[in-house]
């Protein structure tokens, strides 16, 4: 019988970024990767903290605008740009989630799908006994693991 654990699903390939990185760097690799998630690791590629597309969008949006969203029809039409023309030299770990739920390659799916619902997140790293990064899981391998009990192909 197949075992459902964490090492069955992972990704070990991780998209990263060290936090020395700039909101500039982030965007490129985003792009380039074509991925709305990034891993934030030290030089001891221990987890520091994880970066959305989401997170980009909310640090790019002026506190004035979050606190009165209808001004942002008055803006400028350069304002988008002059704004990410300002952060691109931002360090991400002004602005990135430092708080992140990491899992162990030897935990359950039902370990990780319930952090993965009980946060609302997208994906979660995966870190070795050393607490280093090794991969990830995100809702994607959870929904093979789904298919995989019900004999889904695909």
């Amino acid at each position: 019988m197949k075992k459902y654990i964490v090492s069955n699903y992972m990704n070990p390939k991780v998209v990263t970024l060290p936090q020395d990185a700039t909101f500039k760097d982030a965007a490129k690799l985003m792009l380039g990767k074509h991925t709305n998630g990034i891993v934030i690791v030290d030089n001891e590629n221990k987890v520091a903290g994880i970066l959305s597309s989401w997170d980009l969008i909310q640090y790019l949006v002026p506190d004035y605008l979050e606190e009165d969203k209808h001004l942002a029809s008055f803006e400028a039409g350069d304002t988008f740009s002059t704004r990410i023309d300002e952060l691109a030299n931002d360090p991400i770990m002004n602005f990135a989630s430092k708080k992140v739920h990491t899992i162990k390659q030897t935990h359950s799916m039902m370990e990780a799908s319930t952090l993965l619902s009980e946060f609302h997140i997208r994906q979660l790293p995966v870190v070795d006994d050393d607490d280093k990064l090794i991969g990830y899981l995100n809702r994607t391998d959870v929904k093979k693991a789904i298919g995989d009990v019900l004999k889904i192909k695909y």
